[in-house]
């Protein structure tokens, strides 16, 4: 069993993250403070919200870009129709809202990778531009800080602080709950029910799935409802972490995301990846970024390393079935 784990991808990236926080920690010893831990998970909140949500579409061998656009449009929208009728509550209603816009909007990538057998890429890219394009011309086209009277104080509502010195009070937000609710039932969705195995076997083989009794079709539209809403709570909960609601927010940020996907361990091909790999996915992005910054390197190399480090763990499966192939020619000669 032991032998299994530290062969598996994600065992590497953990070992990297405790490598890379011990070599920032001896540089700057302020990385080891319970604040940045609590600014790390606070930076990371968003992201593993919508790598959760795009996971399962990606074991199924699929690469959706669209969900950052849904993610800023269903915020976006659900706040100016809720400033349109003068609501000061609470933000229970703009995840309601929005989570329901959301929805429809992967359903509407559904229907059209369905209806027309087209790659989910493809219509990924189109979507992706159309609610971005029909966000500014139809919605708003600048960001909005007006918050209702009941989301004001969303952004420090805690469940634990810390005081440091340096960076002054911080603390673990309550929306850390959202990620751990999210991740166990993305976690069980794929692991223990019949669709979840249907998305493994779509990613390994979609013919084969579809001989072995899966109905594709049924099964994408859950994946991409599922993208839907979770891309609009993250969507709502960044709005109120940042205390803004941007129409255009991650327009350029899809491949970090589906980096840290694939860094944890998912096949950009389809039929593998994790909730757990996930999660060390965009630890480790996120845990690049800071040292970047805590070490005094320019914030301009963040990309450079992460596209060094997503070339990395694409190459694994490949050096390490060369490496196996060596090792039993090597047994076969002797």
């Amino acid at each position: 069993m032991l032998n299994k784990i530290v062969k598996t991808n994600e065992f590497i990236v953990f070992l990297i993250l405790i490598g890379l926080s011990l070599v920032v920690g001896v540089i700057n010893p302020a990385f080891f403070t319970i604040s940045t831990l609590f600014d790390t998970l606070r930076a990371s909140i968003v992201y593993f919200i919508m790598a959760f949500g795009i996971l399962p579409i990606v074991i199924a061998g699929g690469i959706d870009i669209s969900f950052v656009a849904i993610t800023a449009v269903s915020a976006y929208a659900t706040h100016t129709f809720l400033l349109s009728q003068h609501y000061e509550g609470g933000i229970l209603l703009y995840f309601v809202i929005a989570c329901t816009v959301g929805l429809l909007m992967g359903l509407i990538n559904a229907f059209l990778v369905n209806r027309f057998n087209l790659p989910i890429f493809n219509v990924s890219l189109a979507t992706n531009t159309m609610w971005y394009g029909f966000c500014l011309f139809f919605i708003g086209a600048t960001a909005n800080f007006d918050l209702p009277e009941g989301g004001v104080g969303y952004y420090s509502q805690f469940i634990l602080t810390a005081k440091d010195p340096i960076v002054g009070d911080t603390g673990l937000h309550q929306s850390i709950i959202y990620v751990l609710l999210m991740g166990v039932f993305i976690w069980w969705f794929l692991k223990y029910t019949t669709i979840g195995r249907g998305v493994y076997a779509i990613g390994g083989n979609k013919e084969v799935a579809i001989r072995s009794g899966f109905n594709v079709k049924r099964i994408l539209y859950i994946l991409f409802a599922i993208m839907g809403v979770f891309s609009a709570v993250a969507g709502v909960t960044q709005a109120f972490l940042s205390r803004q609601f941007n129409p255009v927010i991650f327009i350029g940020q899809p491949l970090d995301v589906l980096a840290a996907i694939i860094i944890g361990g998912a096949s950009i091909t389809g039929g593998r990846g994790t909730v757990i790999g996930t999660v060390l996915g965009v630890l480790l992005i996120q845990l690049i970024n800071r040292a970047l910054i805590l070490t005094g390197i320019p914030i301009e190399w963040q990309k450079l390393v992460v596209g060094l480090v997503l070339i990395l763990f694409t190459s694994l499966p490949a050096l390490r079935l060369n490496w196996t192939k060596r090792i039993k020619r090597s047994v076969e000669t002797i």
